[in-house]
């Protein structure tokens, strides 16, 4: 029975063991940005009060679509976000099973002065990179991506 041996791969080997430190390094990096620059909000937190604004007046099921969300994880985020008074939430007129969400005059003021740092700590990760590695390094990762669907 020695034709069906699959080689396993040493972890150095597998992209996916890169990806997962990358994603832990870099979590720990903007973690630490804000902290270091009173933000006030976790990461996750961050990311959807910058897509609530982009979407504002966008549903909490939109919200957690686009930031790649459960439900749960969503509303209470949010719900911490509005407690902060960084957002707020009305019911929809045409569907009042739905909550729209805006962000507020606050939470505006919050992402204009974090936005530079977002931006600077966004860039660690592909410093030395060319525009067409970086073109192509996103390539890669939405073939990955869409090999996973």
């Amino acid at each position: 029975m020695q034709g069906n041996k699959v080689q396993e791969q040493r972890l150095e080997q597998l992209p996916v063991f890169y990806m997962e430190q990358i994603v832990r390094r870099y979590r720990q990096l903007a973690t630490q940005s804000l902290k270091s620059h009173h933000a006030g909000v976790s990461v996750d937190q961050w990311v959807v009060l910058k897509q609530i604004s982009e979407n504002n007046g966008s549903s909490q099921v939109e919200i957690g679509s686009s930031t790649v969300k459960d439900a749960p994880t969503t509303t209470r985020i949010i719900d911490q976000l509005v407690s902060k008074n960084l957002a707020s939430k009305q019911l929809d007129p045409e569907d009042r099973r739905r909550y729209m969400v805006f962000v507020t005059e606050k939470g505006r003021q919050l992402i204009d002065r974090l936005l530079p740092v977002v931006q600077e700590y966004r860039q660690i990760p592909v410093l030395g990179f060319s525009a067409t590695e970086q073109k192509q390094l996103i390539s890669l990762l939405q073939r990955m991506l869409k090999n996973l669907e």
